[in-house]
């Protein structure tokens, strides 16, 4: 009994074994790319999109696989991806039984341009309305995607702005689709990890991004978050939020010893000023339909160092020359502060670092910096803003207002031991021309320098006095 056992066991595994071989053989034989044109058709009718397979389809075994080279999508003649190499793993058996289940996909050298219009709508939409009425909602699972060595680009043609993400490697898991409707990223859920090499925004320049991801019902957390900036580490966590219809992005970041060069640098400016400093950021931004995303910011953004040096100009001596003169430009040492977290926004008028500082020679110790600014809806108020030399303390208070561009009471003083101003000088207007006491700043940084302080008017007197500033730095000794 046990031998006729033995031997059906064996004439069993050898018919399945001919089975086997049989089936390999025939996928040996089997030509997939005659195939090609109907895939590239099946694709884009699915996604919308132009895809084309220029390179070779390819079958593997063991595990059993397919790939495909030198993919194109594009839309009315404009190539958005472009793909190396993509890799799908297929569930044999399923494939037994006339059905098709993609076990991991890896996506080899992807190129990716996402070009957003004035009007808001992105190169893969296109400007045709789209029904939302009858199309099937349909649940798609993924246990695993890959992306290695990618290149992606994000164009705003609205504001001109580009971003280039460079070497993006990606490894994501338990990928979960529970509707394809419009609105994919509010039904969205995976795990992962997530590198890139680069990030470029013109000037600005962030290495070695990484951060765990984990998105579930439109929320994507990257925590924790670390990058290389400023020629020092950052660390700290943001949120994507897109499960509503206005979008809310927080990020927290915390960069301790930066290099104020390389800040200076990333913000397009001449070098001014060396040394290491801290930077913290807590920022939310919203977005509320087409309105300008600078009205949607609330948070606080602070910078600070200490024993820094600045190689354009002896403030302590222009200081000193200023209170018997009073001829020179108090807003001129205000761009110290205004130069701090947010000078990229507001400078732009500004010949911060320009020849004009230069030509003033000597340098400047300073003890003691700090540029700290409270968001609310756009509007950026000064709550602990100055700076102190070895001889003298200088401050700045006020308002910028980054949706329309504006200072708004913005005052520059320089301090007694007290805190109240014994000179102080406003700078208003819009950040692209801005006035110094009603004398353009242009004028004043490339011309002569103005009498534009009118003496006495803030003068200490003896006694009492109106305390301009009584934030964290210290008056010199």
């Amino acid at each position: 009994m046990n031998t006729v056992r033995k031997r059906n066991l064996l004439l069993a595994g050898g018919v399945a074994s001919l089975f086997i071989i049989a089936a390999i053989i025939a996928l040996f034989f089997f030509n997939i790319n005659t195939y090609k044109s109907r895939i590239e058709t099946a694709a884009s009718q699915t996604t919308g999109l132009d895809i084309s397979i220029k390179g070779k389809l390819v079958l593997f075994f063991f595990p059993f696989a397919l790939s495909a080279r030198d993919i194109h999508v594009a839309k009315n003649g404009s190539e958005i991806l472009s793909l190396e190499t993509i890799k799908l793993r297929v569930e044999l058996l399923s494939l037994l039984r006339e059905q098709l289940k993609i076990t991991s996909c890896e996506f080899v050298k992807p190129a990716l341009t996402l070009v957003k219009d004035a009007e808001g709508i992105y190169n893969f939409e296109g400007h045709e309305k789209i029904s939302k009425e009858g199309r099937p909602v349909s649940a798609f699972n993924l246990p695993e995607l890959k992306l290695s060595q990618g290149m992606f680009v994000y164009l705003n043609k609205k504001t001109g702005e580009r971003t280039e993400f460079q070497n993006v490697n990606l490894d994501i898991k338990d990928l979960l689709v529970t509707d394809t409707a419009p609105g994919i990223l509010k039904n969205i859920s995976f795990t992962g990890n997530i590198f890139c090499k680069e990030v470029r925004k013109k000037d600005l320049q962030i290495a070695n991004v990484k951060s765990t991801i984990k998105a579930q019902r439109g929320v994507i957390h990257f925590l924790p978050l670390t990058m290389d900036i400023f020629g020092a580490r950052g660390v700290g966590d943001a949120t994507a939020d897109k499960s509503q219809v206005d979008s809310v992005y927080k990020i927290n970041l915390q960069i301790s010893k930066l290099d104020f060069a390389k800040l200076e640098k990333a913000f397009g400016t001449q070098k001014a000023i060396s040394g290491w400093g801290d930077l913290s950021a807590s920022l939310t931004m919203k977005e509320k339909g087409n309105q300008n995303l600078l009205s949607g910011i609330d948070g606080t953004f602070s910078l600070r160092g200490d024993n820094l040096v600045v190689y354009t100009m002896d403030m302590d001596k222009i200081i000193s020359s200023y209170e018997t003169s009073q001829k020179f430009n108090l807003v001129d040492l205000g761009a110290f502060f205004i130069a701090g977290p947010l000078s990229v926004v507001v400078l732009k008028g500004y010949r911060y670092g320009n020849l004009y500082y230069q030509s003033r020679g000597g340098q400047s110790a300073v003890n003691q910096f700090i540029s700290h600014w409270q968001i609310k809806e756009g509007m950026a108020e000064a709550i602990d803003c100055a700076l102190a030399t070895q001889h003298n303390r200088v401050a700045l208070k006020g308002r910028l207002n980054l949706v329309s561009g504006q200072y708004d009471k913005v005052i520059v003083a320089i301090l007694d031991d007290k805190g109240c101003a014994k000179f102080e000088q406003s700078i208003s207007g819009s950040f692209g021309s801005p006035q110094v006491d009603a004398v353009s700043a242009i004028e004043s940084l490339g011309g002569p320098i103005y009498h534009l302080y009118r003496k006495a008017k803030r003068i200490v007197q003896s006694g009492n006095c109106d305390v301009f500033y009584n934030g964290s730095v210290r008056q010199p000794g």
